[in-house]
């Protein structure tokens, strides 16, 4: 009948056990305990301990909380964590100004040792910008058919990484021999995930 290991005591946890009689004291020789982890915690030992002659319980545990894997930043952002990166944990995305979240925008790190939710992405959704002149007027000189016509070139911007792949004019380029009427020009410029902007304006001739 007399307790004969140390009493139990499992952090975070429970020891769930039987004597060889079913004696008062749950620390008599040949006791058995379960031990199990209460929830967001793992068992770091043995699932079963045993009151041993030596007088010593026949292993040890540990409940440790349950950790998830550290989160990939995602390309042009980042993610913020409450509290880690443990059972219960709750992280935040966050993009570089020009790019767009696309997945979940706040994870938390499950049971199962997963951050629950798509993983987040920044994307370049914004079109760049682009600003033509206004309208261009120019009066043929006597007995001239045309008129030359000069403006400065548009100068596209991009919002997120500021870098722009492509422009492309439709129309004459500047410094042309415009005839008579008026003629429609435009700037088509691209950034690096296929968006685009544009801008039309007139020069006029008369």
């Amino acid at each position: 009948e007399t307790p004969w290991c140390s009493p139990i005591k499992v952090k975070h946890g429970y020891a769930n056990c039987r004597t060889p009689q079913g004696e008062y004291y749950k620390n008599v020789l040949g006791t058995r305990c379960d031990i199990r982890c209460q929830k967001g915690y793992e068992l770091h030992g043995p699932h079963q301990l045993i009151c041993q002659s030596s007088k010593r319980w026949s292993g040890k545990v540990l409940c440790k909380q349950k950790r998830c894997p550290t989160l990939s930043m995602p390309t042009n952002g980042g993610f913020k964590c409450l509290d880690g990166a443990y059972f219960g944990s709750r992280c935040e995305y966050y993009c570089s100004p020009g790019y767009q979240l696309k997945g979940d925008r706040t994870v938390t790190c499950t049971d199962s040792k997963v951050w629950s939710g798509r993983p987040a992405a920044c994307v370049d959704t914004e079109p760049p910008r682009i600003q033509c002149p206004s309208v261009k007027e120019k009066a043929a000189e006597p007995n001239k058919l045309t008129a030359r016509v000069f403006w400065d070139t548009p100068e596209g911007r991009d919002t997120a990484d500021g870098i722009l792949t492509d422009v492309i004019l439709k129309g004459l380029p500047p410094g042309s021999h415009f005839p008579e009427g008026d003629h429609k020009i435009q700037y088509t410029v691209y950034d690096r995930a296929e968006n685009k902007g544009t801008c039309k304006f007139l020069v006029k001739v008369r």
